[in-house]
């Protein structure tokens, strides 16, 4: 196994984490957390770096992790010194430190200076160019709090391609979609695997869907409003996804599917319909159909508003609270992000 050390977005306090231990259960491997700091995750496992990089959204790299010290200059030297970096940069190589902080950890600590010592420090061992814009090989340091994590950088996540991808930019537009980051991480949340199955059963204009799409999982969507399902087709076409299928429904009365992932943001904000129901008696009702579609031990991600306590009523559907995290919508809204397993 790996050591993978995680660097990760500080949009959400728990969500980050939650996401990319999510993606390595997706991948089918196991895990072990070893240190989780702010905003820096730590975790031996068998999974692909480049794989979960393309899976990502709330997370910068993925590094091979070298060492945590105390944030001390004379103890990050002496860590990287006892480390085996010598035996993952070949000779000839263009090199580069660079030394990042979270919030305002550190602030004693001068990070160009400190790394050109850390250069320094390497270059008594082993010969190579320095090139800090585009180095082959990349030593990552994190000061975050009290400790600087520091590691080989592996993989990148590409997170400007959901800036790409905003709502607004699509060819069918619908003021309660989601943004592609956090539509991302549901999906994954859900434990996505690529090639598998995937059905968002409140699917409106695909926003979902097509997250789920560009990581390789076969899409199905369902909405209960003709216009809507149109619209997903037109995006999901326009972003180049072909293996779909999309039909009218109703999340209450599932057809006869059976996929190996759910995520799906019911209608319940300000520009959302019900068309009539109330919340409770929609998610009462649609919880035991996403459970009967759901493969044994599947997940399911499912967004609701915070009053709506959830958990007893996916229990009586034969749904496991997994996790639970909360997310600010605007001032009178705060979201609620439950992942379920089938029992």
């Amino acid at each position: 196994m790996k050591r993978l050390m995680f660097t990760l977005s500080g949009e959400h306090p728990t969500l980050p984490v939650a996401e990319a231990i999510a993606a390595i259960k997706a991948e089918h491997h196991a895990y072990q957390v070893l240190e989780q700091l702010d905003q820096v995750l730590v975790a031996e496992t068998k999974a692909s770096p480049e794989v979960l990089a393309s899976r990502l959204a709330m997370c910068h790299e993925i590094c091979l992790h070298l060492c945590t010290a105390h944030a001390r200059e004379k103890e990050i030297l002496e860590a990287v010194g006892s480390s085996d970096i010598v035996d993952l940069i070949p000779h000839g190589k263009s090199f580069a430190v660079h030394l990042k902080r979270v919030k305002h950890s550190s602030l004693g600590i001068d990070t160009l200076k400190l790394a050109k010592h850390v250069a320094n420090l390497i270059a008594e061992e082993i010969e190579f160019k320095v090139d800090l814009a585009h180095p082959d090989i990349e030593l990552l340091g994190v000061l975050t709090g009290e400790r600087c994590a520091l590691g080989i950088t592996a993989a990148r996540v590409d997170r400007r391609q959901f800036a790409r991808r905003k709502p607004t930019l699509r060819p069918v537009f619908h003021p309660g979609t989601l943004m592609p980051a956090f539509a991302r991480c549901m999906v994954n949340l859900a434990r996505t695997p690529r090639g598998g199955t995937f059905l968002d059963p409140f699917a409106g204009v695909g926003g979902i869907l097509l997250e789920a799409g560009l990581i390789g999982a076969k899409v199905t969507g369902i909405d209960i409003n003709r216009e809507m399902v149109e619209g997903a087709r037109k995006n999901l076409e326009a972003s180049g996804i072909t293996d779909f299928q999309l039909m009218v429904g109703d999340a209450r009365k599932l057809p006869a599917l059976v996929v190996d992932a759910v995520a799906t943001d019911p209608p319940f904000g300000r520009q959302a319909t019900t068309g009539g129901v109330e919340l409770k008696e929609l998610y009462g009702e649609a919880l035991p159909s996403i459970a009967g579609v759901l493969k044994r031990r599947g997940y399911a991600c499912i967004a609701s508003p915070a009053e709506l306590e959830l958990k007893e009523l996916a229990e009586g559907a034969g749904l496991r609270t997994i996790e639970t995290h909360e997310q600010r919508v605007h001032r009178s809204l705060t979201r609620r992000i439950y992942v379920f397993r089938r029992k």
